[in-house]
């Protein structure tokens, strides 16, 4: 087949010519476009920048005067514990419905009943075996009584022969040799007798001791089987609280098995951790503290260790956090064992509370085992020299190391301080919180403005603008005050404390930091 050809049409330059200034002027038209477009945004007005100067927040520094409480966690435990154990073997015959655990019961109320069977036999031939020893007794004793008449009269026998033996010898001369041996045979007689009669109530009077100590034994173990008989009714030995129970009906114990776990709970007692710092306040401005330095008693040396290994006894308010009305009264009283505690390395101590139980809205409240509650110790912070230098600042102020920023003359500086506690109050329907601190080296002063807004990578001699408000607030703000509020003011009267008291002159509640709660 022939081959066909296609016939190519001839090449146009200038249609492609066409086509490329086309392509070129509608990018041109574009880009012109564009450019109209964006001239018509209107400029932002210009106007010298300050980026490079932090804008602040700043609070003033108070004064903190008059007394402070220290609040730290603790947790009640129990003042003492009794193991009930079995005093004499035997099978539980009875276990009485009082002895479950959780059960209050009063002291002498009946757990558990031993059968009594073998201690009632014991006791029964312990008393026969009193009665015969009792009666060998009497029985000797009549026979020491006849034995002494008998020795009387051997004695008047006696005295007979022995007159008629001198008269005898008198007349020795007018009578025979064998009567005068006779009278002298007689009188022998007399003596052996007599003698004989002596050993016999000699004898009776030894017998008497015996059968006397074997009286006393027998008497001691009818006691000791009256006891055992009533050592099978098991009951508590004081008022208090069943733990637990370890036995049940037809078990079988021997002596010393623990049946059960009894908690005493006429007293309490609450364990608590103080940081170094705090144990010093409470030692140096306890209202107890002349109790263990002796400061009563002048003339009296105070052993060293007495100080270093006691408390001054102090007083102690205990209360949850969640019913802060409810409150218990306790007494700081000594260490709990010696040492600090191996993970936060805090002191622990024992706050004993005499009366455990207090009336609440609810009624009786109770102070149980593993209770959290808050414990508020009073200090004079003014007793021991302290009161002047202490003083207090919005928290959101102090920088990780203890450190916080103030502003002098639009510039930062850094100042060290010492922190000694920490409080909390509610302004205006939120809780807003204090550091109580001393300065170091006099870097920081009651009246000065320190930094409380979030600063990015401050340096020393930084410039920062103070914001209006902050500026507005210092300049109410008083130069001494307890506890600086929002606007520089005291607190009212009506203002809310963390642990539920209304403020006081000169006077404010001092919170542990979070976290120094174990």
């Amino acid at each position: 087949m022939p081959e066909k050809y296609v016939k190519r049409r001839p090449f146009s330059v200038s249609l492609e010519v066409i086509k490329y200034s086309v392509s070129a002027l509608i990018l041109i038209l574009s880009v012109v476009a564009a450019v109209w477009i964006a001239g018509l945004a209107k400029k932002p007005d210009t106007q010298e920048s300050d980026a490079l100067v932090a804008q602040v927040d700043v609070a003033p520094v108070g004064d903190w005067f008059g007394t402070l409480d220290l609040v730290v966690p603790g947790t009640v435990k129990p003042h003492r514990e009794i193991r009930i154990s079995s005093e004499v073997g035997g099978k539980i015959l009875k276990k009485y419905p009082e002895f479950q655990a959780g059960s209050f019961v009063l002291a002498g109320t009946k757990l558990a009943e031993i059968d009594a069977k073998d201690y009632q036999a014991d006791l029964d031939v312990l008393k026969a075996d009193l009665e015969q020893s009792k009666k060998r007794l009497e029985e000797n004793k009549r026979q020491i009584e006849g034995e002494k008449r008998n020795v009387r009269l051997a004695v008047q026998d006696f005295e007979l022969q022995q007159r008629d033996f001198d008269r005898t010898k008198r007349l020795a001369s007018a009578l025979s040799r064998s009567e005068v041996d006779q009278a002298r045979q007689a009188l022998n007689n007399a003596r052996t007798v007599l003698t004989g009669r002596k050993n016999a109530l000699d004898l009776l009077m030894a017998s008497a001791t015996r059968l006397q100590s074997a009286v006393t034994v027998a008497e001691n173990q009818l006691k000791r089987s009256q006891l055992n008989l009533g050592r099978v009714t098991i009951v508590a030995p004081v008022d208090g609280v069943i733990v637990e129970e370890s036995v049940q009906e037809n078990d079988f114990v021997r002596i010393g098995d623990q049946i059960g776990m009894f908690e005493d709970t006429s007293i309490a007692e609450v364990r608590c951790n103080l940081t170094t710092s705090e144990l010093n306040w409470v030692r140096r401005n306890s209202k107890g503290r002349e109790e263990v330095s002796g400061e009563a008693e002048p003339e009296k040396a105070v052993d060293p260790r007495m100080l270093a290994y006691q408390l001054p006894k102090t007083d102690v308010t205990i209360f949850e956090a969640d019913e802060p009305n409810v409150q218990w009264s306790g007494i700081l009283e000594r260490f709990d064992g010696i040492g600090r505690d191996e993970v936060t390395k805090t002191i622990p101590c024992r706050i004993i509370v005499p009366k455990p139980i207090v009336n609440g809205e609810a009624g009786p409240r109770a102070l149980v085992r593993n209770m959290y509650v808050k414990c508020r110790i009073e200090v004079q912070t003014s007793s021991g020299g302290d009161g002047p230098d202490l003083m207090v600042f919005d928290e959101l102020a102090l920088q990780p190391g203890n450190y916080v920023w103030k502003v002098v003359d639009s510039k930062l500086r850094k100042a060290r301080l010492e922190v000694v506690d920490r409080t909390e109050k509610t302004v205006s329907g939120r809780r807003k919180g204090l550091v109580i601190c001393r300065t170091i080296d006099g870097s920081i002063r009651s009246g000065d403005q320190v930094v409380v807004s979030p600063l990015s990578q401050p340096t020393e001699n930084a410039e920062v603008i103070v914001s209006s408000d902050s500026k507005a607030q210092s300049t109410t703000a008083p130069q001494s005050t307890a506890i600086p509020d929002d606007d520089g003011a005291e607190p009212s009267d009506g203002t809310d404390n963390t642990d539920g008291r209304q403020p006081r002159d000169s006077k404010a509640t001092a919170v542990r930091a979070a976290s120094s709660v174990k």
